[in-house]
């Protein structure tokens, strides 16, 4: 058995899958063999069990080694529990999860490997519509907001994009996916100019993903103060315990854009 995935017409990835595990509403998970368990929402493959560490290291500890002192933590869409588990590695942090699909939630037993991340004592789950959980939010809430599966909802939202600007604090970041720049180029940049409304510093950063077709996925941060590679805290980079693929040379690493990409990019970034 096969999981097509595709991003443009000129392009199809397939994965070769044992079984399928878990199937409820749009949600399964399936067991591949070689790429371990892989979660698929809407038949749009999230990760695997053997890049989870490169998607969701990167994306919380660049946040969390860019901001000075990150003491509450918001993630949106968080509800498979892998960006709480990261953030757990983080002493005297709080974490909101947020999520709009109890499915996810369910599908993070079957998955097995972040679901207890949930029932930690410094995590708090909510399942409900994100604007309206956004909007009846306190300002100045939160130091970092992760969004996980950032899609076209949030993206078409002005209202969305304002209420994250405002429940961060004076100092706060956020931290959103940002497609593909080789075969989305116009979904990147999107997201890029969504944050160049709201914030100081915007910058997009790699990683690695082993299911979603040619691999070289980005993230894109919006910052009010700190600037991710000028202020990285190299202590909580290098000897925070439980790392297997973030580390301080990886998170500025990923921020270098070759040439011409950054010329197709440059009106958008801001650093």
């Amino acid at each position: 058995m096969w999981l097509t995935q595709g991003v443009v017409d000129t392009v199809k990835y397939e994965l070769k899958i044992k079984d399928r595990i878990f199937d409820q509403d749009g949600v399964e998970i399936f067991d591949s063999g070689y790429f371990g368990k892989i979660l698929v929402q809407d038949d749009f493959a999230l990760y695997c069990e053997h890049d989870s560490n490169m998607r969701h290291e990167i994306a919380a500890h660049t946040a969390m080694c860019t901001h000075a002192e990150p003491k509450r933590v918001l993630v949106v869409d968080g509800g498979d529990g892998a960006l709480a588990a990261e953030l757990l590695k983080h002493k005297d942090v709080s974490i909101d999860v947020i999520e709009r699909d109890k499915d996810i939630v369910d599908a993070a037993n079957a998955f097995g490997l972040y679901a207890d991340a949930l029932k930690e004592s410094r995590v708090t789950l909510n399942i409900g519509e994100t604007p309206k959980m956004l909007a009846d939010m306190k300002e100045a809430t939160y130091d970092i907001v992760i969004f996980n599966r950032f899609d076209e909802i949030y993206l078409d939202d002005a209202v969305v994009m304002a209420d994250v600007n405002r429940i961060l604090t004076e100092k706060g970041l956020v931290v959103m996916d940002a497609s593909s720049q080789i075969f989305d180029m116009s979904g990147h940049k999107e997201v890029l100019s969504a944050l160049d409304s709201q914030f100081k510093i915007v910058m997009p950063f790699r990683y690695t993903s082993m299911v979603r077709t040619g691999g070289e996925q980005w993230f894109a941060m919006g910052s009010k103060f700190y600037h991710p590679t000028a202020d990285i805290n190299l202590q909580r980079a290098d000897l925070t315990d439980g790392y297997t693929w973030y580390n301080s040379d990886v998170h500025i690493a990923q921020f270098a854009l070759p040439t011409a990409t950054f010329s197709l990019l440059k009106e958008y970034i801001r650093r």
